[in-house]
């Protein structure tokens, strides 16, 4: 009888899983994921601290030694997580509302597209003045490139890195969800899309028919 009820118990832990990440909408392929955490990188890093959830709005990059960084501000309570702490790094994609108007088949309810990563983990923070330079340096390279405007080497700036922090963030787990009708007709699909463009969400009507293409 125990056997039984455990695995009826099973069963349900799995159904409740299955809705809440559908297995048409998951993502598991590591190079789409780092692509998309690349092109999507201001994120949100949240924590719970004293019994408060903590959230900052910051970029989070991936970095040439294959770690991913932030920084926030010393005065910034996510300056100070404990390092047993597990924090959660949010990277959402193009979203948009989807009305039933959208489809050919006229039995659905509305929806709401989106794309997102959720990166779990634990935190380590750089205060090495020397360290943090590099850090601000490889930083503003992403964003800048090679041409781009550089960071001057001066004692204003350098004193400036006083007041921040980075912070390397070390993977522990990751979910990952592209939700765009997968779970659709094509021919659903392919209507839900060209309604996108005709409401000038052509963000999300890419990336939806980059999504459509790997079906």
């Amino acid at each position: 009888m125990v056997y039984g009820i455990t695995i009826q118990i099973w069963y349900y832990q799995q159904k409740e899983l299955n809705r809440v990440h559908p297995a048409p909408f998951e993502v598991t392929d590591k190079a789409t994921i780092e692509a998309f955490i690349a092109a999507y990188p201001f994120a949100i890093l949240t924590s719970m601290q004293a019994e408060k959830i903590e959230a900052t709005h910051l970029p989070i990059n991936r970095f040439s030694d294959g770690k991913l960084y932030a920084h926030v501000a010393k005065a910034n309570p996510q300056a100070h997580i404990s390092p047993v702490q597990e924090v959660c790094l949010i990277f959402n994609g193009p979203h948009a509302y989807i009305s039933p108007n959208y489809y050919q088949n006229t039995q659905t309810v509305p929806t709401w597209n989106y794309a997102a990563v959720h990166i779990y983990g634990k935190v380590n923070y750089i205060d090495d003045v020397k360290t943090t330079w590099k850090l601000l340096e490889e930083l503003i390279g992403i964003y800048e490139g090679k041409e781009g405007w550089a960071l001057p080497k001066t004692d204003r700036l350098q004193d400036l890195t006083a007041h921040i922090r980075f912070i390397e963030i070390t993977e522990t787990r990751l979910k990952a969800k592209f939700k765009f009708n997968q779970n659709k007709s094509p021919e659903d699909r392919i209507s839900v899309i060209e309604h996108l463009k005709d409401n000038h969400q052509k963000e999300t009507a890419s990336f939806m028919e980059q999504v459509n293409q790997r079906l």
